[in-house]
């Protein structure tokens, strides 16, 4: 085996879908020789970092426009696994390079984005712009990317619940309310408590619970449901899940952290009975879908995040588990990314070693990235938004580099 991996999307892709599902399937306990070292595991999360500046950025700049600017499946998220780089190695040089895309993206956002989000919106940009400017001590720049970010939340359906008139913009992670608290969250966590003050910020959390409120008026056990485009999504990008897991980084009162409880048991008394995996939406008997953005997955890290806020409930403990062996039996998805892919899937892995501390789990994530070492490019060969964060082979990259300090790992735009 080589040093250091060379991916290109132009890899031929002659191995059938069984053979990438019995990888892992069947293996339990993780041998030994299925993870890779360390050492292995960084060559080649620098390596593909490289490579995807090298086709999102190097080549797209010689165009002069950006087409997508986002941290989902665009040029943002180039950025961000920039700074994930350096978080992981300390080399100032991925800084320079991700303030230097973020200036680029800030321009197209300003001039086009109408979201407020930290996946798809305007938010997430200027979320990370402020960051990385603090940790290069340009105090001018991360003011002026803070003074955007504070313009963003002027947007005047962010704070506006059902019971003042309307419902206003959607509630969801994505697209929604909760993306732009969770861009709020990734500043203050980064900048301080109170960069972005909880005055604005509870305003927009008691909008969230008011709307879910109504909108689980007609479901007697949940008190909590959200539409996005007329369906009741229980996943992390458009559903329950993402909205739930933003809610539980603030303080809630009891009756609003019942509500959050009781919300997670109707997923959990919900699920299906042979295999112990989540519906895509509610009442979709259609059990197929085991990845971040529908199913086991996201549903898995975020009871993570609520056995760590609710540790008297071990129910959200043992439910995380549960649904971590649904991801881990699934075994091999067909994609790479982090959304719907192998890498979003072996994040499970990681929020359940961070939440239990055994071993299993942190040799199951590095059975996945193993996997992906050898077969992230056929994963992406032909398509579209091959290289970007949750699409494509930014987000292996990511993993990568978390698998290196698995006790300090986070899910992209999705944990803190």
């Amino acid at each position: 085996m080589s040093s250091a991996v060379q991916f290109t999307s132009q890899d031929s892709h002659d191995d059938s879908d069984n053979e990438r599902l019995d990888f892992i399937r069947q293996i339990d306990p993780v041998p030994d020789n299925l993870s890779l070292p360390d050492e292995i595991f960084l060559r080649a999360a620098i390596s593909l970092k490289d490579q995807v500046v090298e086709m999102t950025w190097k080549k797209g700049r010689s165009s002069g426009t950006v087409v997508d600017p986002t941290v989902y499946s665009g040029l943002t998220g180039t950025a961000f696994t920039c700074f994930r780089s350096f978080e992981a190695t300390g080399n100032r040089n991925d800084l320079l390079l991700c303030s230097e895309i973020l200036d680029t993206c800030t321009a197209a956002a300003r001039a086009s984005s109408r979201h407020v989000t930290f996946l798809y919106g305007g938010g997430g940009i200027y979320a990370l712009g402020a960051v990385v400017a603090n940790y290069i001590m340009d105090l001018q720049k991360r003011d002026f990317y803070l003074n955007l970010f504070l313009e963003v939340a002027q947007e005047r359906a962010l704070p506006i619940g059902p019971e003042e008139g309307g419902f206003g913009m959607s509630y969801e992670l994505m697209y929604g309310r909760a993306g732009f608290l969770w861009a709020a969250l990734f500043l203050n966590k980064y900048l301080g408590e109170g960069t972005v003050s909880n005055d604005l910020l509870l305003r927009i959390v008691d909008a969230v619970l008011a709307g879910g409120r109504a909108g689980a008026s007609d479901i007697p056990a949940c008190p909590l449901m959200y539409r996005w485009h007329g369906t009741r999504y229980w996943g992390a990008g458009n559903g329950l899940a993402g909205i739930l897991q933003v809610l539980l980084h603030f303080p809630l009162s009891d009756h609003d952290a019942d509500d959050v409880k009781a919300t997670l048991r109707y997923m959990m008394s919900n699920r299906f009975p042979h295999s112990g995996n989540y519906p895509s939406s509610e009442g979709n008997t259609r059990d197929k879908l085991v990845q971040w953005s529908h199913g086991a997955t996201g549903i898995s890290i975020t009871l993570c995040k609520a056995s760590e806020v609710f540790r008297n409930d071990r129910e959200f403990r043992d439910a995380a588990i549960e649904a971590g062996e649904v991801v881990w039996k699934s075994g091999i998805v067909k994609k790479a990314g982090l959304g719907d892919g192998v890498s979003g899937n072996a994040y499970a892995f990681l929020s359940l070693y961070r939440l239990t501390g055994e071993s299993v789990y942190e040799e199951r994530a590095k059975a996945f990235g193993s996997f992906l070492y050898h077969n992230a490019s056929k994963l992406v060969n032909g398509a579209d938004n091959a290289y970007s964060l949750f699409q494509g082979l930014a987000g292996v990259a990511c993993l990568w580099f978390d698998l290196l300090a698995p006790g300090r790992s986070r899910f992209p735009g999705y944990e803190l």
